[in-house]
């Protein structure tokens, strides 16, 4: 099925700027939950001066998803998949000094998330040192426990998330800014990355080497104002964010980069579509716009990013697999070209029996809070990447897709919710899975599918 075009969905984005405000009702609430929760937090910080100041609070979650394909040409996988299973918690270690700790045990391997040490000794400020999200990307950096559909949109194919660096955040009651330095990821620097192994890699290069080099690092940086904000459940969002990495340590002469990535759905199938990878890679830089908001039932957001590679200039040698040989004219030619790639979306939500509300603290939406009986939410989401550049000399063909999904979640409560997500999936000429997936041994252009996606969650 070919794209559906986005202007009916920005249009849609817009439609709660005409609303008319008034005090109402859900307002002088809204006030009052604030202030009950004020007094709250003074009384957690008396019982936790009694205690020496330290308390610790555990938490988790398991997302339990099935999916399955319908209209593919390549053989893809339908199943079911523990897409997440967590245990987190989170610390405060003396009057102004906290912490937190996130750990996956999905797909049976341990995958450290989230963990840090703050410091919130300044005025609405935190200073943070560990590993946590980069400020990048509204639709990466909010919590999967609160994601509007089953997965996050394609933005979040080459979002950097998780990295080791420090951080500074400061908030005001309209805004909120974030900075930061990363190093690689902890994940990045274990054993099993420098240790040789048998597998290809997206770069066509095996991987039997010894890792060499520096580690990678960047800055981000992201800023977000609400114009509009009335309540938390009535705002408007504006923000913008940037990030500059360099690319991590790799083999010899190789500094390579991977945007490739899945269509939106978990991992029950991990054929990738997308598959642009840049090597001889000095850094590269992103940036992006965000709009989004709440006006009661009715929410949006939407993010337009831009990725752009610089190259190191002319490379002499490259990585043949074993060894480091020597490049032929046209290969040191294309070694200079620089390439963009770009990606966006747009989503609305209607919610019935519930409320999406807006922390402006965080520049970011919190999880949706159901009514004693319940709420329901229908969602509407259109996404594409163009992992495409086509230059005259070394031209990029990581392929475009473009994805339109229609969800339905059912809340329990707080902490239970039912989702139902059904997405349609355009791939373009270059966005091509491998060959092994394909029944004739033959790379397959142009397969569109259908996608049903089913996840069960529970978070504590």
């Amino acid at each position: 099925m070919k794209a559906i075009t986005s202007p009916l969905i920005f249009a849609l984005l817009a439609a709660p700027l005409a609303a008319q405000t008034q005090a109402d009702t859900d307002k002088r609430i809204a006030d009052l939950e604030k202030q009950v929760a004020k007094l709250s937090k003074v009384e957690t910080k008396k019982d936790d001066a009694k205690d020496g100041g330290f308390s610790v609070k555990f938490g988790g979650r398991f997302h339990l998803d099935s999916t399955y394909f319908s209209g593919n040409e390549n053989r893809l996988t339908n199943g079911t998949f523990m897409r997440r299973a967590r245990i987190s918690f989170k610390v405060g270690l003396g009057k102004d000094w906290v912490g937190e700790g996130d750990v996956d045990f999905a797909e049976a391997a341990v995958n450290i998330k989230d963990l840090w040490v703050g410091y919130q000794g300044f005025k609405n400020s935190l200073i943070q040192v560990g590993q946590f999200k980069q400020p990048f990307g509204m639709d990466t950096l909010g919590s999967s426990n609160a994601t509007w559909l089953m997965e996050r949109s394609y933005s979040d194919v080459w979002a950097l998330d998780r990295h080791v660096g420090i951080g500074y955040q400061t908030w005001g009651e309209r805004w909120q800014a974030k900075v930061g330095f990363f190093g690689q990821a902890i994940n990045d620097t274990t054993d099993e990355q420098s240790a040789a192994d048998e597998n290809v890699d997206s770069t066509g290069l095996l991987k039997t080497y010894k890792i060499s080099g520096d580690h990678g690092y960047g800055y981000a940086a992201r800023f977000s104002v609400a114009p509009i904000l009335i309540s938390e459940t009535k705002a408007m969002h504006l923000g913008v964010a940037a990030v500059k990495r360099t690319p991590n340590a790799s083999a010899p002469g190789v500094y390579a980069v991977d945007f490739s990535g899945r269509p939106e759905q978990n991992k029950v199938c991990k054929e990738k579509f997308l598959n642009a990878a840049v090597t001889n890679v000095d850094n590269w830089m992103q940036t992006g716009i965000e709009f989004a908001g709440v006006w009661k039932a009715f929410s949006w957001q939407s993010e337009y990013q831009q990725t752009k590679v610089n190259r190191r200039g002319t490379q002499m040698q490259k990585w043949n697999g074993t060894a480091l040989v020597a490049t032929s004219a046209a290969e040191q030619l294309a070694s200079t070209v620089d390439h963009k790639f770009s990606t966006y979306y747009g989503q609305v939500s209607w919610i019935i029996g519930g409320q999406r509300t807006y922390e402006a603290s965080e520049g970011l939406f919190g999880k949706v809070v159901p009514s004693k009986n319940g709420a329901w939410e229908v969602v509407l989401r259109y996404s594409k990447m163009d992992q495409n550049d086509l230059t005259d000399v070394d031209p990029v063909k990581g392929g475009v897709a473009s994805n339109t999904t229609l969800g339905l979640t059912y809340y329990l409560n707080k902490g239970v919710r039912f989702m139902l997500n059904y997405t349609m999936v355009d791939n373009g000429e270059n966005a091509m899975a491998n060959k092994a997936y394909s029944p004739t041994g033959v790379k397959l252009v142009n397969d569109d599918f259908n996608i049903i996606s089913m996840r069960v969650q529970v978070n504590f």
